[in-house]
């Protein structure tokens, strides 16, 4: 009994940690996108889509938290969004910019591309 608690324990501990270590690249997120476009209207049903959208919003959360966790702390910014309003961005304007990065760019996370992206926007100066 005891050695399949920790058997489950341990694999509950490897999803997790499998979980969090794994984030979308760039080229799965455009490879996503891709694929939304192909559904035609019914990609809004799609799971596919709906796992870009949480990409999105958890990356838009993060980067929103990291600025603001910035700005109290009062040393260097990354970027600097406008300040009455959280930072925008479309998603052809992030298409355009994601699609122009090479390969070997592509392979990096989602994340770092949406982070690079808003120091272009939203340079401090």
């Amino acid at each position: 009994m005891k050695r399949g608690v920790q058997a489950a324990i341990l694999a509950v501990t490897a999803v997790i940690l499998t979980g969090a270590a794994s984030e979308m690249t760039v080229a799965e997120f455009l490879a996503g996108m891709k694929k939304a476009e192909t559904l035609g209207p019914a990609a809004l049903l799609s799971s596919d889509v709906r796992a870009l959208r949480a990409e999105s919003d958890r990356v838009r959360e993060m980067y929103v938290a990291d600025i603001a966790r910035q700005k109290k702390a009062g040393g260097k910014m990354h970027s600097c969004p406008p300040v009455s309003d959280r930072p925008k961005m479309t998603g052809e304007e992030l298409r355009t910019y994601l699609t122009s990065l090479p390969p070997a760019a592509q392979k990096q996370p989602f994340r770092l591309a949406v982070y690079n992206l808003m120091k272009k926007k939203f340079p401090c100066k």
